[in-house]
């Protein structure tokens, strides 16, 4: 296979992946970010997020996972897993499953299925690929997206625990727990990772968070105060009703708003905070009733590190 000058074989990187694995041509420039390699289980999805779990088979052997950075390259993720694809596919692998992120499910299949937080990876919850493969007993996956200038991809492979190891016991794998709203906030953010902020107001079409005191505001204020080295990010989402640029921007702007006023009214320190916007691609609900739609239209805390 003829490679375009962005994915030149660097030969150095070679010595980096699991045993057993293809020597896989990275693109130039490629960083290793961080990396870890342990004999344990993991999920391989299979499917887009069903609404309550990311479809998948969990695979037990031996797990390397590695993030890598590409600077310079924050327009090339789908090219970048084309060529990983094409070098796995020429290795006798097949694949199990591909999506681009409003088909994987959006926020909720990124959330389930990657391993790594920032700044190790980045993930645009609104532009990401994945990719699901396997070769006998042997697994790979593949996610990847882009920041303003560089591109982040996360590989995982799988490998039998011995050259001779019989083929690894496969299972469907059990649901992921999705929490409880009434649990507090903590509890939330701590063991799934997010939390709705209930409470919020905005007058249709506006990005204006409507005055008062919100209680799930203070409670996540509090939260972070207790735990200054945690970041949050404030995702906005809407309903189904008009464009996805449109419901995106609107999105991003509602959760600029509460970001605005848990630095401005709670005293949140500006660095644990960021926001973002997705739009519909993410609902809770169907948009074909109002009951529905209501509880799509909502701005999400979601925690990105927990060490």
């Amino acid at each position: 296979m003829i490679l375009s000058r962005h994915f030149l074989a660097l030969a150095s990187l070679i010595a980096l992946l699991p045993v057993g694995a293809q020597a896989l041509s990275l693109p130039a420039g490629s960083e290793l970010q961080s990396e870890t390699s342990e004999n344990e289980q993991v999920e391989i999805a299979t499917s887009r997020f069903d609404g309550g779990t990311v479809p998948a088979i969990m695979a037990v052997g031996h797990v390397n996972r590695q993030a890598w950075r590409v600077p310079g390259q924050s327009d090339h993720s789908y090219q970048i897993l084309t060529s990983l694809r094409e070098q796995l596919v020429q290795d006798g692998y097949q694949i199990l499953y591909q999506c681009q992120a409003v088909s994987c499910g959006g926020f909720d299949f990124r959330f389930q299925i990657g391993h790594f937080q920032a700044p190790d990876m980045y993930i645009d919850l609104g532009d990401y690929h994945f990719l699901s493969i396997r070769k006998g007993s042997s697994f790979a996956q593949i996610l990847i997206s882009q920041s303003t200038h560089d591109t982040f991809f996360e590989l995982t492979f799988v490998t039998p625990l011995q050259d001779d190891a019989p083929v690894l016991s496969v299972t469907q794998t059990t649901p992921v727990s999705a929490g409880h709203p009434t649990d507090p906030m903590g509890v939330q953010l701590t063991s799934v990772g997010r939390a709705v902020l209930s409470g919020l107001t905005f007058a249709t079409g506006s990005s204006d968070l409507a005055d008062g005191e919100v209680p799930a505001l203070a409670e996540l204020a509090a939260f972070l105060a207790n735990a200054p080295d945690q970041r949050i990010v404030l995702v906005g989402h809407t309903d189904a009703e008009g464009s996805l640029e449109g419901n995106a921007t609107l999105s991003r702007q509602r959760a600029t708003s509460v970001m605005n006023r848990l630095i401005n009214r709670y005293g949140v320190d500006a660095n644990q905070l960021t926001a973002n916007g997705v739009g519909y691609l993410a609902p809770l609900a169907g948009n074909a009733t109002p009951e529905g739609r209501n509880l799509n239209r909502r701005v999400e805390a979601v925690l990105l590190n927990t060490e």
